[in-house]
């Protein structure tokens, strides 16, 4: 799979480096001094490698995972704690409406919200449970969002050093638990933490259990339980459904063409496991009487329209909103909307231009978590530094994903499976490109991120430590038997 490695590899090394030089950019905009702004990287750069080379180096598998997790953890609670925000926005709908629900009460499923967007109910739902089991508490909330995050930090270990090398799930799990939105947003109502956990752990159980036709029905169960939660699991079903096709392909001109008729099979339980998962919890809730409206309804044109408004940059805005309302909900309003999207993908040219300005808006803007986290807390200083800290940490982990896409085009990684996460960055980002654009959205994807930078960092310690670091590496490659 040298080749295939190689031109996701190349198309991955031109994102990060676009994203490296328009983050870089506009973290020079956030401070007032360029010396600030060049002292700031600097100091996380060299406390970062130095705190990289003491995890790597120093520490056993065993005492990594019990000081980083619990660190990791420490702070989210310790952020959790001290931080006193309310729900706001949708987060604040779907809490209201949760509370309802655990009453017996589904009105507000015939609210327009919910016809528009059913497949937020999934995560009502869920928040519905957690006030059944233990009371109506916003703290148990956030301290589950807390675990979860930590839960996403161990997956990311075993799957960056599953796909690369030891060292670069710690580097991978580090830089997660210490990523600034990843733990200030666990005090934000969000549907992100339990989703991001199940599809990084459906795609570490397909790659973890390759011969086990167990392990790719519980990935497929995953995956389609990350995607009741947040609706963005087809883009994990596509980079699967890619992933395994290849593997097919390569079976297929093996001399055992029985292996690509197995594997089609297990990938055949895959997509048949993610779609029951919706199908049943559709049929439930239709069934108990918590909705009228099947999860796979509502406003289905409603993203893209507003995705591809050029005039407003893809991002949400009250124009596309008193458009929509003048039609009634259904067939007449699918119908305005595509009308809509067909009228805006005529300008090519202004097409063009705008999927790059969303492009860098999207991936290179400053992080909104200190917005949101934050919110109605009148502490616009604390939000600024925030920025300050998290600007040169997002743009040294750009410029280690090119690092990284560099390795992996020199050496092709015969192993194969990073193709896995090549394929969920390429699509995840083309998916954005299309839908409304905004930045905490990216909030979804930084696991990936880290996982694919991990690798540059790794090859930088490498670099910076010698021969001593080859001798190892080699030595790993033997035990594991991977090409890296």
């Amino acid at each position: 799979m040298t080749f295939r490695t190689r031109i996701l590899s190349a198309a991955g090394g031109l994102f990060f480096l676009t994203i490296f030089i328009s983050s870089f950019a506009n973290t020079w905009g956030i401070y007032d001094s360029a010396w600030k702004m060049i002292t700031a990287l600097v100091a996380t750069v060299v406390v970062t490698l130095l705190v990289i080379h003491w995890a790597t180096t120093r520490l056993s598998r065993k005492m990594f995972l019990i000081v980083f997790l619990l660190l990791g953890l420490a702070c989210r609670v310790a952020w959790i704690i001290w931080n006193p925000a309310s729900p706001e926005s949708d987060f604040l709908f779907m809490y209201t409406a949760a509370q309802e629900a655990a009453s017996g009460n589904f009105a507000f499923s015939d609210s327009a919200y919910y016809i528009s967007f059913p497949y937020q109910l999934g995560f009502t739902m869920y928040e519905a449970a957690v006030i059944k089991l233990f009371g109506n508490h916003l703290i148990i909330f956030k301290l589950l969002n807390a675990l979860f995050s930590i839960g996403t930090a161990v997956a990311l270990y075993l799957s960056a050093s599953k796909v690369f090398h030891e060292s670069c799930g710690r580097i991978a799990a580090m830089v997660y638990l210490f990523y600034i939105p990843n733990i200030i947003m666990c005090s934000v109502l969000t549907n992100q933490h339990l989703s991001v956990f199940l599809f990084l752990l459906g795609s570490l159980l397909l790659l973890r259990g390759k011969d086990s036709v167990s392990y790719w029905l519980l990935a497929g169960l995953a995956i389609g339980l990350g995607h009741l939660i947040r609706p963005v699991g087809i883009v994990y079903l596509a980079g699967v459904v890619l992933f395994v096709l290849l593997i097919i392909g390569q079976q297929w001109r093996g001399p055992i063409k029985r292996q690509a008729a197995v594997t089609a099979g297990k990938l055949g339980a895959v997509i048949v496991m993610y779609y029951l998962v919706q199908l049943l919890a559709s049929t439930t809730l239709i069934s108990s009487g918590v909705t009228q409206h099947s999860l796979f309804d509502g406003d289905k044109y409603w993203k893209f329209m507003v995705g591809l408004n050029a005039e407003k940059n893809g991002s949400w805005n009250l124009e596309d909103a008193n458009y929509t309302k003048q039609y009634a909900f259904g067939e007449e309003r699918h119908k305005a909307e595509l009308s809509k999207i067909k009228e805006r993908l005529e300008n090519k040219s202004e097409l063009t231009a705008l999927l790059g300005r969303k492009l860098v808006t999207m991936w290179g803007s400053p992080d909104s978590s200190p917005y949101w986290s934050l919110r109605g807390l009148d502490k616009w200083e604390l939000e600024q530094k925030l920025n300050q800290w998290e600007g040169p940490m997002y743009a040294l982990m750009c410029a280690f994903g090119v690092v990284s896409m560099i390795a992996l085009w020199r050496t092709g990684n015969d192993g194969g499976e990073v193709l896995l996460y090549l394929f969920l960055l390429l699509l995840y980002v083309g998916a954005h490109l299309l839908v409304e654009n905004q930045p905490r959205y990216r909030l979804d994807f930084v696991p990936v991120l880290i996982l694919l930078q991990s690798y540059g960092a790794y090859q930088i310690g490498s670099w910076m430590q010698g021969r001593r670091s080859a001798t190892l590496d080699k030595s790993w490659k033997g035990e594991r038997g991977v090409g890296i």
